[in-house]
């Protein structure tokens, strides 16, 4: 604490006034007497410019889209305070991923998905199988999910579990499912559950739920029993278009790996008959978990879209570090790539808008939210994983001799996802 001495003989040195409440209030009253005018005057001569908020943002945008920058910048910021050569310690060759190219005829799903991945620490895996049907105006979908971080406590919705890596046969996870079944949505709560993984399959349960994927190219098969949810549905290859995905990507120093199978299916949900398409994927991360778009849509011909946009920061104040889709036209038999997605979305997150522009490509497509569900993730950061399941009210894609509305596609259906937080 300085003495009062001390603090006089600064004042002294640095010469500042001593200023009482009454002498406040006296250049209050002569400041508040000057006539608007002058004030006007004063801010012409002096030329100070009108500063908004829309301005700033503009401004910020500018800077943003400078990514060679941005991006050198961030990795800079990563390589100081992450785990020395994470990049080496979890190296593409490391999972089976590695082995599979999209260029390969019919690459086996049972690889990957048979099997668990030992994982550093906060290395993340999970099983997706979603299923999409396009008849009505509020079609029927369901989405279902298993897996695990490799730490000692994650909390998803509500239900803590720890994923650390297995040391037996068996992997501790959460399984969680839920559905509109073309009347209404259901929910089947998440709960803590065990995974066990056969040659031919895969099974996640516990406390009364329970899912399982099981089967080999060409098919396979998905069953899910629950108080709420039963389905039991058969996934056969399509006869024609797109049926498989694979991303191994590098980026600073961290990197994914996804597998995606594209397939028919039918079979009963709760009792009743469904048909439509299904996306399998299993997904492996070595980083955190950001804020993103996803969105895939499919179509009655058999076309779909699909694109990937996650970011670091706010909606109006962001960095990008991916923004990257691609169409699959059953009519021209063809797959276009694009870049530089925009979304757009009202208050309520109800009506969506996806749009492009650029030299090789533009679409322009308007989908309706008519349910959705938000998972949660804490523990080490926090995660709102916000999905939607959408019908498609408008859609126009164009690309070279690719030229699609709806009237060619036929009504479309599937989910737009937000997701928000970062979750290490």
């Amino acid at each position: 604490m300085l003495k009062d001495g001390v603090l006089r003989k600064a004042r002294k040195i640095c010469r500042l006034p001593a200023i009482d409440k009454d002498h406040i209030v006296r250049k209050g009253k002569d400041l508040i007497s000057v006539h608007p005018e002058t004030i006007n005057n004063l801010r012409q001569s002096i030329r100070l410019p009108e500063i908004t908020t829309d301005m700033i943002v503009d401004k910020s945008r500018h800077l943003i889209s400078q990514s060679s920058y941005y991006e050198a910048l961030f990795y800079n910021k990563i390589s100081n305070y992450s785990i020395p050569s994470i990049s080496a310690m979890y190296a593409n060759s490391k999972f089976k991923t590695a082995i599979y190219k999209t260029s390969e005829e019919s690459p086996c799903l049972d690889e990957i998905f048979y099997k668990y991945e030992n994982l550093i620490p906060y290395g993340k895996e999970y099983w997706f199988a979603i299923f999409t049907s396009v008849d009505g105006k509020k079609p029927m979908q369901l989405v279902s999910c298993f897996g695990r971080r490799n730490s000692r406590r994650s909390v998803i919705d509500d239900v803590e579990v720890s994923g650390l890596n297995p040391e037996g046969n068996e992997l501790n996870t959460v399984v969680g499912v839920w559905c509109f079944d073309g009347k209404r949505k259901v929910y089947a709560n998440t709960v803590e559950s065990k995974t066990v993984a056969g040659k031919e399959s895969i099974t996640s349960a516990g406390n009364g739920l329970s899912m399982t994927m099981s089967g080999t190219v060409p098919e396979y098969r998905v069953t899910i029993d629950s108080k709420e949810i039963t389905c039991d549905f058969k996934l056969t290859r399509p006869s024609s278009g797109y049926d498989v995905e694979v991303l191994n990507e590098l980026k600073m120093g961290l990197n994914y790996q996804v597998y995606n199978l594209y397939y028919d299916f039918e079979g009963t949900l709760n009792g009743k008959e469904h048909r439509g398409r299904c996306y399998l994927q299993k997904v492996i991360l070595s980083t955190p978990m950001p804020s993103w778009n996803w969105c895939r849509i499919i179509f009655k011909d058999g076309s779909f879209l699909v694109f990937f946009k996650p970011y670091i920061g706010s909606k109006e104040l962001n960095y990008v570090l991916r923004n990257r889709g691609w169409f699959y036209s059953a009519r021209h038999d063809k797959i276009i790539w694009f870049n530089n997605i925009d979304v757009y979305y009202d208050k309520k997150q109800v009506n969506w808008r996806f749009k492009c522009n650029t030299e090789s490509c533009s679409f322009d497509i308007s989908v309706r939210a008519y349910a959705d569900h938000c998972p949660t993730f804490r523990g080490a950061g926090a995660f709102d994983y916000h999905e939607f399941m959408v019908s498609v009210r408008k859609f126009k894609f164009v690309s070279g001799d690719v030229d699609v509305s709806l009237k060619d596609t036929g009504a479309g259906a599937g989910m737009v996802e937000d997701g928000r937080g970062i979750w290490i």
